[in-house]
């Protein structure tokens, strides 16, 4: 029998709950979200709203099951619910902002586990860690990638016909583009060192990993915020549903 230690302060937040209130991406309303919870629906304008993911042991403590309850557990373990598709091209984006988001929560929990996984020469922590590494990394380059490429070779040059360079976020979304995949090759480069490194190595690798990952989930959280409270407005704005529903083919084929 597990005997959990109740004073744990990751599963002790998740048990005691208390509200935030989260700006409405979309309308800027106040709505509010407990801690317990990712997301909710903006009672004004119908739109997603995301709460920040904390460092949480949901994401690699083998008891968070048991420890915080199945119904919890399930409600935040990263990609627990998927929204239903549909909607327009800009709803896909904000769909799949919040999936990126919660991704950077596992970023979090595979840094956590790496930094945890020094502390005892025998912990299975270290290899958890590079375990979640590894699923993150695949997101990155199958469902980043794929997004970051819908936006530059069909949604960014849609917006470019109607936006004066003065007044065209594009330019500056496709830089951080280039920087965050900068950052991402970098962490990459670093984690490959891990295997056949010797002890007095490993911790210096495994510090520039988690300082490199901190880099990688600030630069996207700004990046998907942009997005949500510039780009998508001004797309909205200017698209016309024949323009949407083009994105949409080009998406598609």
């Amino acid at each position: 029998m597990v005997v959990f230690d109740k004073s744990c302060p990751g599963s002790k937040a998740i048990r005691n709950p208390v509200p935030e209130n989260i700006s409405c991406p979309n309308c800027g309303y106040e709505v509010e979200i407990w801690t317990d919870e990712i997301k909710a629906t903006c009672p004004k304008c119908k739109t997603k709203v995301f709460r920040e993911a904390q460092v949480s042991c949901i994401d690699w403590c083998p008891y968070a099951k048991e420890c915080v309850g199945p119904e919890v557990y399930e409600r935040l373990k990263p990609g627990a619910k998927e929204e239903p598709a549909g909607g327009t091209p800009l709803d896909t984006i904000r769909r799949e902002h919040d999936r990126a988001l919660e991704t950077l929560g596992l970023l979090r929990g595979a840094s956590l586990c790496l930094k945890l996984g020094t502390i005892g020469p025998q912990s299975p922590l270290q290899d958890r860690g590079l375990t979640h590494l590894e699923k993150v990394m695949e997101f990155f380059d199958k469902d980043v990638a794929l997004h970051f490429r819908h936006e530059e070779e069909v949604l960014f040059p849609a917006l470019n016909q109607h936006l004066p360079e003065d007044k065209n976020p594009t330019r500056l979304l496709l830089q951080e583009h280039e920087e965050w995949w900068k950052w991402v090759r970098q962490l990459k480069e670093t984690a490959a060192k891990l295997d056949g490194n010797g002890a007095e190595d490993k911790d210096a690798i495994l510090c520039e990993v988690q300082e490199i990952s901190g880099r990688i989930e600030q630069l996207l959280r700004e990046h998907i915020k942009k997005e949500n409270d510039s780009l998508l407005p001004i797309a909205q704005h200017v698209l016309s549903e024949a323009e949407l529903e083009e994105i949409a083919g080009k998406w598609r084929g």
